[in-house]
């Protein structure tokens, strides 16, 4: 009976400390949840309501930023915009927003800027964290009425500022902005490294970059819009990229991920669903990308089988440019049908200022097909002398000024002082009391050098050191000497 008890409790002892290490490997993903802040309404009184979240006025937040230097202005076609674009932040000189972060992390920075005719003769730049993300931009090279910018950064604990520079005579404006942490392992900190002639390297130091998302793409899927994205991210067909559209076709998971390997705040369930595949068994598909000239660049690639009807009969080619390839086998990465995985390529790009991404068949395998789901492309932005060196230096306190200038004070009249004493040293050697200059001495040498009469009443032809003695004689001796300077005495 004790034993059957003790099995009994070894048992449920077991399953309590197997429930407690599934879950310890599950809380990674399923415990982040978007947060609450920061969503800031520029310009704004009031809060507004945005894909579930709210955006709060910069004016009752705890976020700061340089008020003084600072208006606010309304968008005219208010009506047709969208709330979150109805008003703007303007800075007509170096400004700044303050934002305090309580963990280190890699945090999610997004801008948000209108096309309204108030603010598109604005040209500016923006930075943070030492990084240059936004250089002279401006809203007239934009088609749409909103544009948002995206980026990554690595950010510590402490103040964390984002300054807004205008250029020349110009202006600087944001309509709204987002800070919050990203999910965990959002970015790894290596990647896989393609030269320019298609060598493969080991990358290591992503989280050290800032990254600006230029593409964001589902492939054989609509748009999706921050309402329906798990961390608010636009997502935008693929289409218009296609070089022959001919060649692909699209598909449809009927189902849901099985999000066993990543979580949908990777991507999205819609962008998991579809893919493009390929139309026919002899032509690639390839997309182009127009990006920054001669830039490094961050690819990530989503794939998620919705084309095969069982495992391990399809593999295929993955090329990035015209000079590699990689082998993309499903299921050495997952073990299941509909599983997302993703793959990340540090690229550099040319100067042709576009970046292809092709899918093929491989020979060697079952189903002569191939699949894509998904793309993202995001510049690495590098650290530039355009950064503000502090931003102290607009908003200086009245007690910094007077300590500054008070220490100013006091090394001038201690610098003074010891000049002073300095020189007082220098002319304590000659001695004059009277009009009279002493007499000069002469004193021949046991060598018989010329008699040479010495400067100041000092003696030069002795052996004897300068004693300056200052010898006098006083007027009553010459007189008696002179017989009261009497010119028949004259020589």
């Amino acid at each position: 009976m004790g034993k059957f008890q003790w099995d009994q409790h070894h048992e449920s002892l077991s399953l309590f400390l197997y429930l407690v290490i599934f879950f310890s490997y599950q809380l990674p993903s399923s415990a982040y949840t978007l947060p609450d802040k920061y969503f800031i309404n520029c310009g704004s009184n009031i809060a507004v309501n945005v894909s579930s979240r709210t955006f709060v006025s910069d004016s009752n937040s705890d976020v700061s930023f340089t008020e003084q230097n600072s208006f606010v202005t309304y968008n005219r076609q208010a009506s047709e915009t969208p709330s979150l674009y109805q008003t703007a932040r303007v800075f007509r000189k170096q400004s700044s927003y303050e934002f305090k972060i309580n963990t280190n992390g890699t945090y999610l920075v997004r801008l948000h800027f209108s096309n309204s005719t108030d603010v598109s003769d604005a040209i500016f730049n923006v930075s943070a964290s030492g990084f240059l993300l936004l250089h002279d931009f401006t809203v007239q090279k934009i088609g749409s009425s909103t544009i948002t910018k995206d980026f990554i950064l690595s950010i510590p604990i402490g103040k964390f500022l984002i300054y807004f520079v205008p250029q020349g005579s110009s202006f600087a404006f944001i309509n709204a902005i987002e800070v919050f942490p990203a999910p965990p392992d959002f970015i790894s900190d290596e990647a896989t490294q393609i030269s320019r002639t298609g060598n493969r390297n080991d990358y290591k130091g992503l989280l050290s970059q800032a990254l600006q998302t230029i593409h964001r793409i589902n492939v054989g899927g609509p748009t999706i819009t921050p309402a329906n994205d798990t961390l608010l991210r636009t997502w935008l067909p693929d289409d218009s990229y296609l070089t022959i559209s001919s060649t692909a076709k699209n598909s449809v998971l009927s189902g849901r991920p099985n999000y066993d390997l990543v979580t949908d705040f990777i991507a999205p369930d819609l962008v998991y669903r579809t893919s493009k595949e390929m139309a026919s068994n002899d032509s690639n598909i390839t997309w182009s990308y127009d990006v920054t000239r001669d830039a490094r660049h961050l690819i990530r690639v989503h794939f998620c089988d919705v084309i095969s009807v069982s495992q391990n009969i399809l593999s295929f080619f993955l090329y990035i440019n015209s000079n590699f390839s990689q082998n993309i086998n499903p299921y050495q990465e997952v073990d299941k049908l509909g599983t997302p995985f993703f793959m990340d390529f540090v690229v550099d790009s040319d100067d042709s200022g576009f970046i292809n991404i092709s899918i093929g068949p491989d020979s060697n395998s079952t189903d002569k097909n191939a699949f894509l789901n998904g793309v993202e492309i995001m510049e690495m932005m590098g650290k530039s002398n355009l950064v503000p060196v502090t931003h102290k230096s607009n908003n200086m306190s009245p007690f910094i000024i007077v300590g500054v200038v008070l220490g100013g004070l006091v090394l001038v009249c201690i610098f003074g002082g010891l000049l002073f004493i300095g020189l007082r040293r220098r002319k304590a050697k000659p001695v004059e009391t009277s009009d009279w200059s002493p007499l000069p001495i002469f004193k021949g040498s046991s060598h018989g050098n010329s008699k040479t009469p010495s400067r100041e009443g000092t003696i030069t032809a002795s052996p004897v050191p300068n004693l300056n003695l200052g010898l006098r004689i006083p007027l009553d001796e010459i007189q008696l000497a002179t017989k009261n300077f009497d010119k028949k005495l004259q020589i």
